[in-house]
């Protein structure tokens, strides 16, 4: 009878059940991004047993953070790390353990977590670029105007060259690199002498990280009066001057 009991009694002892909990090794949290243009990035920790069931930390720039779970069943807690960026930036994670790990768009994955595991998270932050895109009207045009250059300049940010763009076709940037608290950016053309430009909707573009912007640059089709004229006008207008010149010579002859 004795030694059913004790038989008992150990296997109770050894069961997962009554398995001891153990102190959990430390989860690393870094986060890497440009700090000019973030300045902390926050991170959501969630583990299924322990202290960390659901906790946010917020990371600086090239910042590590260690992290413990506390007390846990060796073996079976699983905890997932997940960043949350700001509006327009986006986040990549990466996973690295002793044990069971891996990495998604939803956040860096452990199972399996043992006391001696050392669990690191990576979360890269870039920002997102932005469209601006222009778009142009024609007042008085005949559908055959030549497309229109048209140029970029901004406080600040990233962006290159020159654009073409006509009615129809409209044109623009993507723009990054963009202060957390935006830039103003203006928009003008190269003039020519057959149209008058309006260009105060696309002046005084404030341009947010994650808000793209568009505007529209009007212009006034400059038509000469001889460019009114189809060839039989022109032949008319010939008739109508030898008429008057013969009159004159007749009058004063």
């Amino acid at each position: 009878m004795f030694r059913f009991f004790t038989s008992c009694l150990l296997a109770l002892l050894f069961s997962p059940a009554w398995a001891q909990e153990n102190n959990a090794g430390p989860l690393l949290l870094e986060a890497q991004f440009n700090p000019r243009l973030l300045e902390q990035i926050e991170v959501d920790v969630l583990c299924s047993s322990g202290q960390l069931r659901e906790q946010t930390f917020s990371l600086g720039a090239g910042k590590r953070l260690a992290v413990t779970p506390g007390s846990y069943v060796s073996g079976k807690t699983i905890c997932q790390v997940r960043a949350k960026p700001a509006p327009g930036y986006s986040a990549v994670h990466s996973a690295s353990s002793n044990g069971v790990s891996s990495a998604d768009p939803n956040g860096c994955h452990f199972s399996q977590l043992t006391g001696d595991d050392e669990a690191h998270c990576l979360v890269s932050v870039t920002q997102n670029s932005v469209p601006l895109t222009v778009y142009k009207k024609w007042v008085g045009g005949s559908g055959e105007e030549n497309d229109v250059q048209i140029n970029l300049e901004c406080e600040s940010g990233e962006y290159s060259g020159s654009r073409f763009i006509n009615e129809g076709s409209p044109g623009g940037w993507e723009i990054k690199d963009i202060d957390p608290e935006g830039i103003l950016c203006n928009v003008s053309e190269v003039v020519r002498d057959t149209f008058e430009p309006d260009i105060i909707d696309c002046q005084g573009l404030w341009i947010l990280p994650g808000k793209g912007e568009e505007c529209t640059l009007l212009n006034t089709k400059i038509v000469k009066r001889i460019e009114m004229l189809n060839h039989y006008g022109k032949l008319i207008m010939i008739v109508l001057v030898l008429g008057v010149g013969l009159v004159a010579v007749r009058r004063f002859s």
